[in-house]
């Protein structure tokens, strides 16, 4: 139980490195983007990440890559004082163990739903597609 603590911290500490050294994305600011906006979206991106690697639809390292995308894109739409919001909310300790858990927790109901294997099929694409763009 220790070592998964562990794992999780070096992970969470790795999580916020790559997103302070990623190159700037290439967007603006939204009008009327807001961080309550931002935060709904990556919690439910991380939720989908977190359920295709409890449904074996994609490796750990997928899901973290994935994970990673998402708030460089989201971040990409917010002003500065609202990416410092949302990479803290992902670096929180506690928050990507709730998401992860809420998938875990889901995934009997879930994993049997060609509507969630083929939304992280599409945003998997998405996210590969674009992965040099943010």
């Amino acid at each position: 139980m220790k070592m998964h603590r562990y794992i999780e911290s070096l992970l969470g500490a790795s999580v916020l490195i790559a997103l302070m050294s990623a190159a700037p994305a290439r967007a603006t600011e939204v009008e009327g983007y807001t961080f309550t906006n931002a935060a709904q979206e990556i919690t439910q991106l991380f939720w989908l990440a977190e359920t295709a690697s409890a449904c074996g639809w994609a490796a750990p390292d997928e899901a973290t890559k994935f994970k990673l995308f998402a708030v460089r894109f989201l971040s990409a739409h917010l002003s500065e004082a609202n990416q410092r919001a949302l990479i803290s909310l992902v670096t929180e300790s506690r928050y990507e163990v709730g998401v992860r858990r809420a998938a875990e927790e889901g995934a009997r109901e879930n994993c049997g739903s060609r509507r969630w294997q083929l939304g992280w099929a599409s945003y998997k694409q998405a996210a590969d597609d674009n992965e040099k763009v943010f």
